[in-house]
């Protein structure tokens, strides 16, 4: 029996290169990650959230004043307007239907499709504006003032009115 001894230089060892290959794919692959988390942050959340000492919660506040006086909103589309109309069995003051009322329609996975549209309200009491670009599939609707919110998941383009009801009071 007679031993081999392999007289090659160092980086002509396969193996060796295969070893060294591990930890650069590693260190390569870690800074491309840091590098698309850095550039392509997440959206921000909507919602009423507040920080409770560790706690993270929402504030259902505006939900349960909208579904405390059963507040509910028609929303239809007719071309690239769009109208809402406010209801309620309860008489609703000027805080409850202001000037201004806020629609936002939430994508829920592209930023760039999200719409927030400020609609002014007409002599007839309803809420009114221009769309100014067609929007169609799933999104996240928030209907609100400073004092209620109204939320729903619809399905765009509409094909007739919808209502808009309030979510269960939460006590």
């Amino acid at each position: 029996m007679t031993d081999t001894v392999d007289n090659k230089p160092w980086y002509k060892h396969p193996w060796l290169w295969f070893l060294i290959a591990i930890p650069v794919v590693s260190v390569t692959l870690s800074f491309t990650m840091l590098f698309v988390a850095l550039n392509h942050k997440d959206s921000e959340v909507e919602g009423d959230w507040r920080k409770n000492k560790k706690a993270i919660q929402e504030n259902f506040n505006r939900e349960n004043y909208a579904s405390a006086l059963s507040i509910n909103a028609l929303l239809s589309v007719n071309g690239n307007q769009l109208t809402v109309k406010i209801s309620s069995p309860y008489p609703l003051d000027k805080d409850a239907l202001p000037k201004q009322l806020n629609v936002i329609f939430s994508h829920p996975t592209h930023e760039n499709k999200d719409l927030r549209l400020v609609l002014n309200q007409q002599n007839n009491g309803d809420y009114q504006t221009t769309i100014g670009q067609e929007i169609s599939g799933r999104y996240y609707l928030d209907v609100n003032t400073t004092v209620w919110r109204l939320k729903e998941t619809i399905e765009m383009p509409l094909v007739a009115p919808l209502t808009i009801k309030p979510l269960a009071l939460d006590i």
